[in-house]
């Protein structure tokens, strides 16, 4: 196991030991094999960061809304049919200008959505070569802007949520402080034992 493989597991174990003493029965998402995500690999030609397929082969993990922001992780399949289909939408907008004559955007075949909102906006990780390679963006299903890495890793999301969990803080704050405009949030459980993330 590597250090990056042990910094992930870790902090999906604290996290899971906070919402274990405090939430009702949560779903869990199914864990992906190393074999499955070479396949995908090779099939999409993208190379995944170790914290994402560490990601990906971690089990039990609750399929709720216990991600800031209210997202809750979608299995390996589930996130790679989403892919498909917001590329198909894209597809099918084909190429517009904005006011100012700048192509809008549009979702890109390196990006990854790892979870989900009711809403349907997603959590997708930046596969693009770059500065921002392995970053989680907001994929705002609306206005379709990246804006400001929300996270720079996956590693980094599991411990921001793990720290505010714990410690009762606000988790986005290295987001809000790059000029994100995601506000930060604080985790309250209600009496059913939900959570949900206030701003």
């Amino acid at each position: 196991m590597t250090s990056i493989d042990h910094e992930v597991r870790k902090s999906w174990e604290r996290i899971d030991a906070w919402c274990a003493d405090r939430l009702r029965w949560r779903p869990m998402r199914a864990a992906a094999d190393a074999g499955r995500l070479r396949a995908v690999e090779a099939d999409l030609a993208l190379t995944l960061p170790a914290d994402v397929r560490e990601w990906w082969t971690l089990d039990r993990v609750a399929a709720d809304d216990w991600i800031p922001g209210g997202f809750a992780p979608v299995d390996l399949e589930e996130a790679l049919e989403t892919r498909e289909i917001w590329l198909l939408v894209a597809e099918q907008e084909g190429d517009a200008l904005d006011a100012n004559g700048e192509p809008e955007p549009r979702f890109h075949p390196s990006f990854l959505p790892i979870a989900l909102s009711p809403g349907g906006d997603g959590l997708v990780v930046d596969l693009r070569p770059g500065d921002s390679y392995g970053a989680v963006f907001l994929w705002d299903h609306e206005t379709w802007v990246l804006g400001v890495p929300l996270w720079h890793s996956v590693a980094a999301m599991l411990q921001d949520t793990a720290h505010a969990l714990e410690s009762g803080t606000p988790a986005l704050l290295h987001h809000t402080t790059h000029a994100g405009t995601q506000p930060p949030c604080v985790a309250v459980v209600d009496a059913a034992g939900d959570l949900t993330w206030s701003d």
